[in-house]
């Protein structure tokens, strides 16, 4: 970025704010929202969100190599961003506003195709994203800085994400069905201000990279460096995800205290948001692994806390958030910025190289997710119906395991070290 204004920043990080928007909706909405429209029968959703979400992640690495393909021939990641993001406005608001005159094998079908084309635009938009990002900034400076702008809008995009649809159904009496549509309204004034007023306005040395520098895609296979990183990464990635996961049946079956979910993840995304800036100080004044490796020891303080709450002092849980929150801000922007160091001479397939990011970053979803309820399953636990070992098991996993996790993080990156120099 050849002057990294603070209007120049704004015009590349404001496209994170409508991707973190509709995030939430498309991962942790659309089953209810379909099982509810068309009576549809939540195991036959559950099988069909498999195959789609593995659709999603393995075609990852041919829409980076895809995307790396088209820069070579002058096709600039802006052209592909804005095409996509148009078709994503489309693919979101299809899914989510389906004819209500369809039949059951019709609505699944239309489910299915709907879903699967708004991920595909999702991963395309993100990937082209991630990679201008990266592409833009010429030192660590400007990738800190950058990558602080570009989360910080992106834990906004989830708080408005969060709270519109409340907003909605308790201000303005709307309806399952209607609150989806304004959702899609509202994504789509967003994510094409950002495309077609912001972007454009973004100034770049250099986007293009000649055909004859190209390289493989499976270059990227014999980067050991850019590996050794991506199993730091994902081992982060499950302990960060941990939480996400086991937070409902944590806070209902052992803390008792569903009613205040809502202020609990205001608390936690607010602090994130508030904290960012003193991350992106930090990250410039210590260097970005010393300061990672400090955000992650006191995450774990944190989070060892947490393990011994019960129901009679929960409201120290408050606490909990606003610190983990706090600490949230160094693990989304350290692990981009460091991929975008890894990938300042490799330009030519900076595409492929996130998008094999993406894909770690829904395996460590995936794990998280599917592998807690699986052992939480194995440990006799039932929601609402929890004998002791099941409650014992929820803290463990909630919060005991991501401290381990968290811990043999620490050990990676002092290794990591080593290995940089």
């Amino acid at each position: 970025m050849p002057n990294q204004s603070k209007s120049q920043l704004l015009f590349l990080s404001s496209l994170a704010l409508p991707l973190a928007f509709v995030g939430i909706p498309i991962y942790l909405n659309i089953s209810d929202f379909y099982a509810r429209s068309f009576d549809l029968n939540l195991a036959l959703i559950g099988f069909l969100l498999i195959f789609i979400r593995a659709f999603d992640a393995l075609q990852d690495p041919a829409i980076g190599w895809f995307s790396d393909y088209l820069a070579s021939k002058k096709i600039t990641r802006r052209k592909i961003i804005t095409f996509a993001s148009a078709l994503l406005a489309l693919g979101f608001y299809l899914v989510f506003n389906p004819p209500l005159s369809l039949s059951q094998n019709a609505a699944i079908a239309y489910f299915a195709l709907t879903l699967a084309l708004t991920y595909t635009c999702f991963n395309f938009v993100t990937i082209n994203f991630e990679s201008l990002a990266a592409i833009t900034a010429r030192n660590d400076s400007q990738r800190i800085t950058i990558n602080s702008y570009k989360e910080f809008f992106g834990l906004i995009g989830m708080i408005l994400a969060f709270i519109l649809p409340a907003i909605l159904s308790q201000f303005f009496a709307f309806s399952i069905s209607e609150s989806y549509a304004a959702l899609s309204f509202v994504f789509a004034a967003l994510i094409l201000l950002a495309t077609l007023v912001f972007l454009p306005r973004l100034k770049i040395d250099l986007e293009f990279f000649s055909s004859a520098k190209r390289l493989s895609f499976f270059n990227i296979l014999k980067d050991k460096k850019f590996f050794f990183f991506l199993g730091i990464f994902i081992t982060n990635s499950v302990a960060v995800s941990l939480p996400a996961a086991n937070l409902n049946f944590f806070i209902r079956d052992i803390l008792h205290d569903e009613k205040n979910l809502g202020w609990f993840l205001a608390i936690y995304f607010l602090s994130a948001c508030l904290f960012i800036p003193l991350w992106k100080t930090l990250f410039k004044r210590f260097g970005i692994v010393q300061t990672w490796i400090l955000s992650i020891g006191f995450s774990v303080l944190t989070f060892l806390f947490a393990y011994f709450l019960k129901a009679e002092n929960s409201l120290y849980f408050y606490g909990v958030c606003f610190f983990s929150g706090a600490f949230l801000g160094a693990d989304l922007i350290a692990p981009p910025t460091i991929l975008a160091q890894l990938t300042q001479h490799k330009k030519e397939l900076i595409s492929s190289y996130f998008s094999v990011w993406n894909l770690a970053v829904k395996l460590g979803l995936m794990i998280a997710a599917s592998g807690s309820l699986i052992a939480l399953s194995f440990f006799g636990y039932h929601p609402a119906n929890a004998t002791t070992n099941g409650l014992q098991a929820v803290a463990f996993f909630y919060a005991a395991l991501p401290c381990l996790l968290k811990m043999l993080v620490i050990i990676f990156l002092l290794k990591w070290k080593k290995y940089e120099n």
